[in-house]
């Protein structure tokens, strides 16, 4: 589509309810051809990129996949960086002994009488405390990255929980599989917005293959899955600088190449998932 047959404002609401419907039908191919047209012609077209991430991120939410990850796992604690409102906070069980860390939390969800909750960013709780302590246990079962989405924010929070695993602690990662190249920038430009976290992905399988690291192609922005962690594992923070500035330089483009390389994607289905957080 050239620029001087770049449609109006007006057809491109039409072309959106038309790519809509062809998703509700099942017609994924047209739609998704309907959506690049709509990006190319207005790139920061919201419903555009939210179809996108429909199209390649079918079957369970991801509330409902971290709901069956608690229900399966009854993990005696867990820790979650980014809590935001508490909607997936609300999620932990009420015998699990719950760490919540968020330097601005607006809590409106009814979440687990066990929780703590500290207003702080994560860098700054695991300067000040320590974990086991603060969950009365030492054990960390369940850990979930959902904070800024900048990669070395988040390079950093997973080498933090990494500190406190043990070879059955399950570490999830939200909003690692950005559908479009813009959803995908370190700045927000877009309503829809992953932000960089997928190099946190792409940096823990160049750099750690001891790791299970996998991406669950789930709406709306993808879970990421890591266990076989390991406490005693000194790669991350002993090359921090040089696994920042490296992976960095890595471009989207690599993505749109060669996604699953990149992005190793584990089925949405339940007993895919269930297999891997089971090890």
């Amino acid at each position: 589509m050239n620029k001087s047959d770049s449609p109006d404002k007006e057809s491109v609401a039409d072309m959106i309810r038309q790519a809509e419907m062809l998703l509700e039908t099942g017609d994924m191919g047209e739609a998704d051809r309907i959506c690049e047209n709509v990006l190319h012609a207005s790139p920061l077209y919201n419903r555009a990129h939210v179809i996108k991430a429909k199209l390649m991120m079918p079957g369970l939410k991801y509330g409902q996949i971290i709901n069956r990850i608690h229900w399966e796992l009854n993990p005696e604690t867990y820790v979650e960086i980014g809590v935001a409102r508490g909607g997936t906070l609300c999620r932990a069980q009420a015998e699990t002994r719950v760490v919540g860390i968020d330097p601005e939390p607006k809590i409106e969800k009814k979440i687990p009488s066990r929780a703590k909750i500290y207003p702080t960013t994560s860098d700054d709780f695991f300067a000040r405390y320590n974990l086991f302590e603060e969950l009365g246990m030492d054990k960390l079962s369940l850990g979930f990255i959902d904070g800024l989405h900048i990669f070395e924010q988040a390079l950093r929070d997973f080498i933090n929980l990494e500190r406190y695993s043990q070879p059955d602690t399950v570490i999830l990662i939200h909003d690692c599989y950005p559908p479009t190249r813009l959803s995908a920038e370190r700045d927000r430009v877009t309503a829809y917005w992953c932000g960089d976290i997928w190099r946190l992905i792409a940096s823990l399988v160049q750099y750690r293959p001891d790791l299970n690291v996998s991406v669950i192609p789930t709406f709306p922005s993808g879970l990421g899955l890591v266990t076989g962690l390991d406490h005693r594992s000194s790669v991350l923070i002993d090359n921090y600088e040089d696994i920042v500035s490296s992976t960095l330089a890595r471009d989207y483009s690599e993505v749109e190449a060669s996604r699953e390389r990149v992005l190793p994607v584990l089925e949405n289905d339940w007993e895919s998932i269930r297999g891997a957080i089971q090890g």
